[in-house]
């Protein structure tokens, strides 16, 4: 009789199904019920006093402008309520994720064991223990995830990542009401059949996807591209054993490497496709162009680069959603999220050497859950051209 394999996914008691079913409810009512309510306010009472004091229109471009709306807002209640529950909002839900790995974390790491120690397992893990893991993310609780991504109590720690995946299912596009991919597809999915449709002649031997975190999108690479060998880095270790385990259990064939985005350990043109979901808003200003031209770099003549991430950029989005933003800098972990949003992803890529005629940044949107990507990237001649 065969055993069936032991399962990744979390379990629930009804009354934790329904705590979590509360908590997402309540990042509705911060996102969809009070922000909106205070954004109407913004419009009618903020923006009209502002521009009488400043004498012209405000501009969605200024930062000055930007730190004016944000000082008004703080003299709403109705934004303090609206930082408050979002505040609150996120501390309940890892509060919620504590008390669930307490008890279901041991069946977790007994079942990435199973995967990861399997004698005949198609995937690969490197780890790097001397790899200086960069500051943004060994001392930073990103999305104020408790220990964050790099956290780890012993060598087969996957509590970091385990953690992350099941926050994920409480998180951002939860509470904005956006439907997740449907059951067997992922971020990967839209970003590999972007590419296909876009560079039909592209027949990739290696991908590289950068800053993996925990794998979920990265099995869609050895579905869209089968004939591909497929690597993804990432720098925190507790990720990458949950990402193995995971791309292990979906019979994936995967080489996980411990690697830092900004200093790859591939040769010049190793790699037919670059790619990477939301990474670029995880780094520092020093990191992003960093990692953009090491992309280019390990990239093959012929080949693709893409990168998708958050579509937050001032003028993609208005004065209100950028102050709101702001909030969650110091409040919410997502410390580099305005610096993201203020940099010139094209200017970047131009320093980092790639012509300008090869490159796009571009908003895109994903029908099937809605939402937009902000998406740049190049597509890399066989024969280099000059920079202009």
């Amino acid at each position: 009789m065969t055993v069936p394999a032991p399962d990744l996914n979390f379990r629930m008691t009804h009354d934790e199904r329904a705590r979590s079913a509360f908590i997402v409810g309540l990042k509705k009512k911060a996102n969809l019920s009070i922000a909106v309510e205070l954004e109407s306010r913004f419009h009618k009472k903020i923006v009209p006093a502002l521009q009488q004091k400043l004498g012209r229109p405000l501009d969605d471009t200024s930062r000055e402008d930007r730190k004016a709306v944000i000082e008004a807002l703080k003299n709403e209640q109705l934004y303090r309520l609206w930082a408050y529950v979002t505040y609150l909002s996120q501390g309940v839900k890892w509060e919620l994720v504590e008390e669930i790995f307490a008890k279901d974390l041991p069946r977790l790491q007994a079942a990435a064991d199973h995967f990861l120690s399997a004698p005949d397992k198609k995937c690969t893990l490197t780890l790097n223990p001397d790899l200086k893991i960069p500051a943004n993310i060994a001392k930073v609780e990103i999305h104020r995830q408790p220990g964050g991504f790099s956290r780890e109590t012993h060598a087969r720690d996957i509590a970091a990542g385990a953690k992350y995946n099941f926050g994920a299912t409480m998180g951002p596009s939860a509470g904005q009401g956006r439907a997740g991919f449907k059951p067997g597809r992922s971020a990967g999915d839209f970003v590999a059949e972007t590419i296909k449709a876009r560079y039909p002649a592209l027949k990739p031997k290696r991908i590289l996807e950068v800053g993996c975190g925990t794998g979920r999108n990265t099995p869609s690479y050895t579905r869209q591209f089968p004939e591909a060998e497929v690597v993804a880095i990432d720098c925190a270790p507790g990720l990458l054993r949950w990402a193995c385990a995971f791309a292990e259990s979906q019979g994936a064939a995967i080489h996980f490497k411990q690697m830092d985005a900004t200093d790859l350990e591939f040769a010049d043109g190793h790699f037919d496709m670059v790619v990477s979901h939301i990474l670029g808003h995880e780094m520092t200003t020093q990191g992003l162009p960093k990692m953009i031209a090491e992309s280019w770099r390990v990239l093959a003549p012929g080949g693709v680069m893409f990168h998708a991430d958050v579509a937050i950029q001032p003028g993609h989005i208005n004065l209100f959603d950028q102050a709101l933003n702001q909030w969650q800098v110091r409040h919410n972990g997502e410390p580099f999220w305005m610096g993201w949003a203020d940099a010139d992803v094209g200017g970047l890529m131009k320093k980092a050497g790639i012509p300008a005629a090869d490159m796009f940044t571009e908003y895109m949107s994903s029908t099937e859950r809605g939402g937009e990507w902000f998406c740049y990237g190049a597509h890399k001649a066989q024969k280099q051209r000059v920079v202009p």
